[in-house]
């Protein structure tokens, strides 16, 4: 299977002109009028080969803008969670990027799939990482709340009620900081 590469004569411009396209494409020039602007720059670049450059910028301008948003939704989901949470998460979303990514091999590079099969291992090294510090925090949230029982049993002896509400307490807050 022969993997064609897309070479767009807008994406060979020196980088000075190449960004000046990318914020004209986001301004919402057309391809004619960014055309007729390269024209006078010195660059005779085609209508159709700006449309063929805008319409990949585009994709990935809005596949940019959904990553944004899923990154911002993980975010906002995640307010007063552990800081683990927001890292599951945020591993999950670069682990589906990474997947959808993989699954259009026939646009990408050898070196490019190289460079993406680099981050998989990081990644999971890092959820590895994320647990074993999750079941140290569970390992001292347990000993603390042990701690705590033990200290009101004594202080509550003459009040089993009292003693048993303040176990109680202690049960449900080692949960909500555990879960």
């Amino acid at each position: 299977m022969v993997v064609r590469r897309k070479h767009h004569k807008v994406a060979m411009l020196p980088p000075v002109l190449l960004e000046l396209v990318n914020e004209k494409l986001v301004a919402g020039h057309t391809y004619e009028e960014i055309s007729a602007w390269l024209k006078q720059m010195g660059e005779e670049v085609s209508k159709s080969a700006v449309g063929r450059y805008g319409k990949d910028f585009n994709t990935r301008l809005e596949r940019l803008k959904l990553v944004r948003e899923q990154a911002k939704a993980i975010i906002d989901s995640n307010q007063g969670e552990p800081a683990t949470h927001l890292a599951e998460a945020t591993n999950e979303l670069a682990l589906s990027m990474i997947m959808e990514t993989l699954q259009n091999l026939d646009n990408l590079q050898g070196q490019k799939v190289t460079e993406l099969l680099k981050v998989l291992p990081k990644l999971a090294d890092a959820s590895t990482r994320r647990e074993a510090l999750k079941l140290q925090f569970n390992k001292g949230v347990e000993t603390a709340a042990a701690r705590i029982k033990e200290s009101l049993k004594g202080e509550l002896a003459a009040n089993p009620e009292l003693q048993q509400r303040m176990m109680e307490l202690v049960e449900k807050a080692k949960a909500e900081i555990a879960g």
